[in-house]
C-alpha cells in the first residue's frame, strides 16, 4: 500500500495546476485539442524516451475499422538488451537521461491568483474568471489561472458543489477562451495607427453630444457610435492619449475608419487576435468602427492580450509566451516588433494615466505604480465580459509584471477586474517579482 502511495505522481498545487499540467493519472480532458498540459505535451522529455505515438486506423475481425494509437519503442531496446547488465554503458546512458521539465510558472503566485479569482468571481453572476501574468523581459509565463477550478476526482458530467458543470471547469479560459475584448482592444488600435505614422499620437477627432443625449459620434458611412452610457460628457477635440484615458469609443472608431481593415488586420495578427471570422477585408469593414473599439466580430484570449501589454512594457517586442524553459520548450521564436519604443512608451505612459486620472481609478492609489485598461467587453442577450490589462510598476523598475484579468458577464471592468488586479500585483510582490 505504501509503496503504491510512493509511486503516485504528486501535484502539491491541486486543482490550482490542473490547466498547466493536467492529470497524467486519469487523464482527464487529454483528447481535448483547446488544452496544453504539460504532461501530455512534454511526457516523452518526462519519461526519457519517444514512443513517436500515431493515430491510426486498424481494421478489425468483421471488417470494421477502429481507431487506435501505433507506438515504437525502439528507443527502450538497450534496456532490453542489458537488463541484466545495469552497468553498461547503453543501459546507464537511458537510465541518466534528463527528465526534467522546469516551468516559468511562480507556484506561490499561481495559488494566490487562484484564490483571488475564487473570491472575486464569487460575486459575478456566472463565477467564471481568468488571469495570466507575465514577465515581460523573458515572455514567462507566470501565472495562468482559469476559474472554477475542477474537483479532483469527481466525473465530468456531475456538479461541483456550487453547481458549475465540471467538464466546464476543464476548460482552460486563461489560454483558450476567446472573448470579445472590448476596450482593451483599443491598445491595438493604436499600435496599428502608431506602427503607420507615429505622427496620428497628435490626431484628432471630435465627440460630440448626440441627438439622443448620449456621447459619441456619427461616423460617415456607418451611421452613429456611442460612448458608454456612464460617459455624461462629451469629450470634444480629442487626441490619442486623452482617448484612451477616458476610454472614448468615438475616438476610436474613428481612427479604424481613418486606417482602414488591412492595417488593423495585420496588427492584430501580430498578436494572434482575430478581427473578423474569415480575416477578409469586406467583413471587417462591415464593422470596421466597432472593430475598432473591440466590439464587431473580435475576439482574444486573456494570455494574447497580457503579451500585448507585455510588449508596450517591453521597449515594442512581442515575445512568445512560455510555459516550460531549456531544452523541453522546443524553439523559441525571435521577438517581433509590435511598436518602437518611443511608441511604446506613449502607450504606457497613457496607460498609467488612465488608472491615475482615467477609468482605472480604483487602483491608482496602489503602492506598485499599476498601469492598465479597463475594458466592459458587450454581449448579445447577456452581460458585458469585465477586463483589467495593464503592467507594474509603471517607470523605471527592476522586475516587472504584465497581467490580464478577466470575469465572464461581471459587467464594468473598472468595478471588479481592476481591483482584482491589483491585488493579483501586491501578490506578485510579495513573491519578489514587482521591485
Amino acid at each position: 500500500s505504501s509503496r503504491v502511495k510512493s509511486e503516485e505522481r504528486c501535484y502539491p498545487l491541486g486543482p490550482a495546476a490542473f490547466h498547466l499540467l493536467g492529470d497524467v493519472s486519469n487523464r482527464r480532458n487529454w483528447g481535448a485539442g483547446n488544452s496544453s498540459y504539460v504532461e501530455r505535451d512534454l511526457q516523452d522529455r518526462l519519461r526519457g524516451f519517444d514512443d513517436h505515438a500515431a493515430a491510426v486506423s486498424v481494421v478489425g475481425r468483421e471488417g470494421r475499422s477502429a481507431p487506435t494509437m501505433l507506438r515504437d519503442y525502439r528507443e527502450l531496446v538497450p534496456l532490453l538488451r542489458h537488463r541484466r547488465q545495469t552497468n553498461h554503458s547503453a543501459f546507464e546512458a537511458f537510465r541518466t537521461r534528463t527528465r526534467d521539465v522546469t516551468l516559468t510558472i511562480d507556484a506561490p503566485l499561481q495559488a494566490r491568483v487562484a484564490r483571488i479569482l475564487a473570491k472575486y468571481a464569487s460575486r459575478t453572476p456566472t463565477g467564471r474568471a481568468a488571469a495570466v501574468v507575465i514577465d515581460p523581459a523573458t515572455g514567462g509565463v507566470l501565472a495562468s489561472v482559469s476559474y472554477p477550478l475542477p474537483h479532483p476526482g469527481r466525473p465530468s458530467d456531475r456538479p461541483d458543489d456550487e453547481g458549475n458543470d465540471e467538464a466546464d471547469a476543464a476548460f482552460d479560459r486563461a489560454r483558450y477562451g476567446l472573448y470579445a475584448p472590448g476596450s482593451i482592444f483599443k491598445l491595438l488600435t493604436a499600435a496599428a495607427a502608431l506602427r503607420l505614422d507615429q505622427g496620428s499620437w497628435n490626431s484628432r477627432f471630435m465627440c460630440t453630444r448626440l441627438d439622443d443625449g448620449r456621447v459619441g459620434a456619427r461616423v460617415q458611412g456607418y451611421g452613429v457610435i456611442r460612448d458608454d452610457r456612464l460617459d455624461t460628457h462629451p469629450h470634444g477635440s480629442i487626441a490619442m492619449h486623452d482617448a484612451i484615458v477616458h476610454s472614448c469609443n468615438a475616438y476610436f472608431a474613428q481612427l479604424a475608419v481613418r486606417l482602414g481593415s488591412r492595417s488593423l488586420i495585420d496588427t492584430a495578427a501580430l498578436a494572434g487576435i482575430s478581427v473578423a471570422r474569415d480575416e477578409s477585408t469586406a467583413r471587417v469593414n462591415a464593422t470596421l468602427p466597432q472593430a475598432g473599439y473591440g466590439q464587431g466580430d473580435v475576439v482574444t484570449t486573456p494570455l494574447r492580450m497580457a503579451r500585448v501589454v507585455s510588449a508596450i512594457t517591453n521597449g515594442g517586442l512581442l515575445r512568445e509566451p512560455l510555459i516550460s524553459t531549456g531544452a523541453s520548450s522546443g524553439k523559441i521564436r525571435d521577438p517581433q516588433r509590435l511598436l518602437s519604443p518611443n511608441a511604446s512608451k506613449l502607450l504606457g505612459d497613457a496607460l498609467r494615466d488612465a488608472v491615475l486620472t482615467g477609468t482605472g481609478r480604483s487602483v491608482s492609489a496602489h503602492p506598485w505604480r499599476i498601469a492598465g485598461k479597463t475594458g466592459t467587453a458587450e454581449n448579445s442577450n447577456a452581460p458585458s465580459h469585465a477586463w483589467f490589462v495593464g503592467f507594474a510598476p509603471h517607470g523605471r523598475a527592476e522586475k516587472k509584471i504584465a497581467f490580464a484579468v478577466l470575469f465572464e458577464h461581471a459587467g464594468y471592468g473598472g468595478s471588479i477586474a481592476a481591483p482584482a488586479a491589483g491585488e493579483i500585483v501586491s501578490a506578485a510582490a510579495a513573491s519578489g517579482l514587482v521591485q
